[in-house]
Order: structure tokens, then sequence, then C-alpha cells
């Protein structure tokens, strides 16, 4: 059980307050721990949550419950008076915040978005909300600036029957982007309560305070330090309020542990080819439970059905409960593309200007391929992966659709449902824009003997995709304990290599597998193999994305590290022949000698991919000069990026470790 503080900000019955108090749940690790133990013997977990919300003044706390021996929640609580998620007056989480799990953002945003929006069926008579400061810039506030914060700190254990506000005082200490840090003195019920500046207004929302760490033996003890609070600015909680206010459909932190089970009769209903069946199950899994995951299933089988004005609507659903969802907003501009209003597509501008820098690079890609920008031979060789040259084969099948050329578009679609995992959405949609062109093939075909024939073929291609998806299954199976031992954290670098190798040895077109290999070979100061490896990479036609371009440079490195001066040289001349992206270019000229650090440094600025990559780099080039501190200080900058699911970071870490070994 939780405890918190929520204030009013609107007049149509919002309420924000933080996460935690309201959906405590999705920090719990032994609640998800149970519900896999559970899942894994069997059984399906069912969730159930009650949030009730009294007004200061209202009768809340029943102080004789403390006499009985085991007291419900009943006893404690007025809750037949409380605002509730079960009666009337009716409350509901109405969004929240989706808690990252990225490393960068966590260091660099440790409250972690810790927001939520409540909402009443109707406001008590003569409350009025709160005012915010919607267009403050939390690094604006002066530091010492005064400020109140209002809350119930220690919940009911500090209070008499009724409801009644605490208010205490204090000034701002230093703020950031995403923290303000107050010296006043908070407890735990004051989480979600408003900090309000000397205007009136509410400039953020109280999340907890600072914690000091100690060591008694061989335990760290966190200890509280009550007059340092966190507060979190307003900005992105009005953000999310205004959001919701226009209509925008948000997630609200509710558990569905039954949504896998859904998921997979979903797919296994839509591989039988019974779209309508799928998308009449989605659609009904989805009303009673707004998991973005059935969310962006049902998106998925209305668009296998043409369906496109509800895939649309369920599409921007799914981008308005997570901004950084690349697939909904990639199927959006699909969308457009398929009906004709591509170049009035809102996410048309947004994919064809991501670069390299992006998490969505290959979504930007696709649209790439669809605006013609890349020509099809290219396109069709440049994936690192299956999914991508699934993905790859159905997008250019589309073009081909739309060019009426149906013979090419058939054979690309075909490929696209070998390529796929049978459990993926490519692969689904690569199913249905097959079956149609089947459709229209058989259309036109004159002559039984032709119809025959057509038939075979489609029962041989049938064969195929079944004995695909029997080899993947096996695979897979050999593959677990491999994918466990690369992401094991633990691991050592030789482990984690060998287990890289086997998985390359099962998966031999996984060019991203080899790229890994290409890293952790040479981390390991296994030059000749990196070497390899890089030239296996080089030889075919992937295309120029961070992964590809930093190999390039690399390579340069190996080669300088080797005292190879002359192939270092000749390697980065050929790699500026072919890469195009000024950021890469400007790397490779500072190896050169044709640029400065600080115009490389300047260059970088603040972005985290940039200096991955350029300290990256520097680092190891300083390497081969025999620079060791100053090549582990750029590794060091590298790390600084936080960006640890890159491979350059794993690089830059084990090279500190090399480089702390004493000579043997």
């Amino acid at each position: 059980m939780s405890e918190g503080t929520a204030f009013l900000v609107d007049s149509d019955g919002y309420l924000l307050t933080s996460r935690h108090v309201v959906c405590p749940w999705l920090e719990d690790t032994n609640l998800f721990a149970t519900a896999e133990q559970l899942k894994a013997g069997g059984m399906t977990p069912v969730f159930k949550y009650r949030i009730f919300l009294w007004f200061e003044g209202a009768k809340a706390f029943n102080q004789g419950a403390r006499m009985l021996p085991s007291p419900e929640l009943s006893d404690v609580f007025f809750i037949d008076i409380a605002y509730s998620t079960e009666a009337a007056p009716r409350l509901a989480i109405a969004g929240v915040a989706k808690p990252s799990m990225q490393t960068r953002h966590l260091v660099t945003s440790p409250l972690k978005d810790d927001y939520a929006v409540l909402k009443i069926d109707r406001v008590p008579e003569g409350l009025k909300p709160l005012p915010l400061d919607i267009g403050m810039d939390p690094q604006q506030i002066p530091k010492l600036s005064p400020i109140i914060t209002l809350g119930f700190p220690l919940g009911r254990r500090t209070q008499a029957d009724t409801i009644n506000v605490s208010v205490t005082r204090g000034n701002v200490r230093r703020t950031f982007d995403n923290l303000i840090q107050v010296d006043t003195s908070l407890h735990g019920g004051n989480s979600g309560g408003p900090v309000i500046d000397s205007r009136g207004k509410v400039i953020g929302i109280v999340s907890g305070v600072a914690m000091e760490w100690s060591q008694q033996g061989f335990m760290p003890i966190a200890t509280p330090v009550w007059d340092l609070g966190m507060v979190l600015p307003i900005t992105k909680a009005v953000d999310l309020l205004i959001e919701l206010k226009t209509g925008q459909v948000k997630w609200n932190g509710v558990l569905d542990f039954s949504a896998e089970d859904d998921l997979k009769k979903i797919r296994e209903i839509a591989a039988e080819g019974r779209w309508a069946d799928a998308v009449k199950l989605a659609d009904e899994k989805l009303a009673n439970s707004l998991q973005p995951a059935l969310n962006a299933a049902a998106g998925m089988m209305h668009f296998c059905t043409a369906d496109y004005w509800e895939a649309k609507k369920l599409f921007s659903q799914s981008l308005s409960m997570d901004a950084q969802d690349y697939s909904a907003r990639f199927m959006l501009y699909l969308i457009d593309y398929l009906t004709g209003d591509v170049k009035a597509s809102p996410q048309r501008h947004y994919l064809i200007n991501l670069d390299w820098r992006s998490p969505a690079e290959f979504q930007g890609y696709l649209a790439w391929v669809l605006e013609g920008l890349v020509d099809e031979p290219t396109a069709l060789q440049s994936w690192y992966n299956a999914p991508e040259k699934s993905w790859l084969y159905y997008v250019v099948s589309l073009m081909h659709s739309k060019r009426e050329d149906w013979q090419r578009a058939e054979e690309l679609a075909q490929e696209a449902v070998l390529s796929a995992d049978t459990d993926a959405w490519e692969f689904f949609l690569a199913k249905a824009q097959l079956e149609q062109l089947q459709k229209r093939r058989r259309a036109v075909l004159k002559t039984e003997t032709q119809w025959n024939k057509y038939k075979a073929e489609i029962k041989e291609f049938d064969k195929k995709v079944k004995d695909g998806q029997k080899a993947r299954a096996e695979r897979a199976e050999q593959m677990v304990a491999l994918y466990m031992k690369i992401a094991d954290t633990t691991a050592g670098i030789k482990d984690k290599l060998q287990a890289l190798e086997k998985t390359y040895e099962i998966l031999p077109d996984n060019r991203s597998i080899l790229t890994a290999m290409i890293y952790y070979s040479a981390a390991d100061e296994n030059w000749s193999k990196s070497l390899e490896y890089i030239h296996t990479l080089l030889q075919t036609k992937v295309r120029q994305n961070a992964r590809r371009m930093g190999i390039g440079l690399l390579e340069a490195c190996i080669l300088n590290y080797q005292e190879k001066d002359k192939k270092a040289r000749e390697a980065l001349e050929e790699y500026e022949r072919q890469i195009r992206d000024p950021w890469f270019l400007t790397i490779s000229e500072y190896l050169l000698g044709k640029q400065t650090d600080k115009v490389l440094k300047d260059m970088a600025g603040e972005s985290p991919e940039r200096l991955i990559t350029a300290y990256t780099i520097m680092g190891f080039w300083d390497e081969g000069a025999g620079e060791q501190k100053k090549a582990a200080r750029h590794y060091k900058e590298a790390m600084g990026s936080f960006l640890d699911d890159w491979l350059e970071y794993d690089f830059a870490r084990e090279r500190i470790k090399k480089l702390k070994k004493p000579a043997e």
C-alpha cells in the first residue's frame, strides 16, 4: 500500500501526482518476479488494484482501527465517502509516464519522469484548481527562490480523522533540466504534492528526498535526507495533461498479465489467414485492457485487412502512449503512402530527416526507400539481420504493387515472408500482402494448366515456410543459452566472444552479430580476427549507419595500433571516398591530421552519440600512439555518454580494463 498527495489542476477534474504514488506496482520487482514464477507454472496472474482519494476537510481516517487486532482497509479508512476506482464518486488513472529503462535516461533524469494524471468525475463544490507555471524553464529559477510545499507527510500516521494539509516553507537550492532541489522538510506522504513559487504557481511535483549512502560491514545503508527534497519540474506533466484534454489516449499504468497469451492467440489466428477473426479478437481484448502491446496488435491486424482508417487511429494511440514507438510512427507514414497522402504525412518529415544517431534510424531508412531516395538493389542488400531484410523486401514489394508490377511484387513478398520470424509483425504484414497478390494472380490465369502449375508453386512455397518455421524453432532452442551468455553483464569478454561466434555459426547471415564480433575481438586484442570480420562485413552492402561507419574507422585504428601507419592512412583515404556522413568524415580527418581535436569536440557538443563515436576512436588512436593516459581519458569520456547498449561502450570499457592492468 502507498500513500501520497495529489492536487487539482483543472476544473474538468484532472489532478497531478507522482507515478509511484498511484502505480507503485510498476517499480515492484517482487511482483513481476512472482508473476513470472506463476506463468512458468502454467498459471496466469490476475492484477487488481484500488485507489481512494479524499480532499482536505474530508473525514478519511478511523483512529479507532488501531485498537482492532487485524484491521482491514475499510476499518482504517472511510472508503465509502472517498473518490474511488471502484465506485462513485469515480476516480481513474488518466495517464502515467512510461518508466524508462535506458541507463542514460536514468542518469540524466534521476526522478524517472515520476508523474501521473488522475481524473475525477466531479469536482467538489467551491474547490479551485491550483495554477500551473506552464511555460517554466527549471534552469531559469534563481537559487534561494522561496517556495512552499503542500502535502500529507507520513500519511495517516500524523492525521486526525479529518484530512488536514501540511504546509512547509523552503528555498530552491539547485536546478537541472529534470530536477529541482529544495531545502524544505519532506516525508513519504508529501510525494505527489505541489511545489509552489512566490507567485502562487505550481512549478514542480514532490518526488522524494535525497539519499545518503554509508557502508556498514558488507551492506550499503541508505539514509533519507529529509530536508533535501527532490522535485520534478512541472513541464512534462503539463504536456501530458494538455494531450489528455485534447482527447489523446494514454497508458494508465495498469498491468495485464494475460496480454501475452492474448497476443499469442491473435498471432495464431492471423497465421491461419483468418484476418477478420484476428481483428475481432484484438478489438475485444483491447476494449478490456488498454495495453500498448494489444493496441499495436489491433493496429497491425486492421492494417492487414486494409482497414487503414481504424489502423491509423490505433497507431496514433500507440504513438500517444509512447512517443518512442517508432514502429507505430512508421506505420502511420506507411498508411499515408498507401492512401496517397504521403506528401502531407505528419510523419514524413520526421522520418526522412533521421540520421545514424536515432534509435529509429532503420524506420527512417525504410521511408527513404519508399521515397525513392535509395535504389532497389542497394535497398535489398542493406539489411543487418532477418527482421530488417523482411521489412525491406516488404516495402519494396509495396512499391512494385503501386506500379502494378504484380509478378515482381509477389516475388519480393515471398522473400519477406521467408525472412521473417513467424511471431513478428513484419511476417503478418508480408503474409497479408502476399495473399492479396496471389488472389490477383489467380484471377488472371486463363487455363487449367496455368492454374495447376500455380497451385503447385503455392504448395511448394507453403512447404518452404513451414520448413523455415521448424528450422527457426530448432535454432531458437540452441540459442537460448548463447543469448543469455551474451546478455550476462558479469561474463568476461572471451566468454561473450565465444558465445557470439557460436551464434554466428547458427545464423551466418546475421550481420549484427558479425558487427559485435568485430568489436569484441578488437577489445580482446585479437587483431587478425577482428580485421577478418571487418573485411567480411565490408564485402556486404550494408547501409551506412553508425555501425558501418564506426567499423571503417575501427579498421584504421587497428592498423595504427599494429604500427602499420601506411596501411592505416590508406584505409582512411578509402574510407573518405565511401562515407558520406559529415560527422564521421570529420573524425577521419582528425585521424589524418586535417582537423584538430578542438574542432571535433566542439562539433560533438553534448550529443551522446557523437561523444561515444568520437572519443572511442580517439582513445584507440591514442593507444596506437603509445599515449595510454590520454587514451584512458578519452575512453572515460566515451563511457560518459551512458549509451551502454552501443558496442563502442563495451569496447571502451574493456580497453580501460586492459590499460589498468600492469604490463606483463
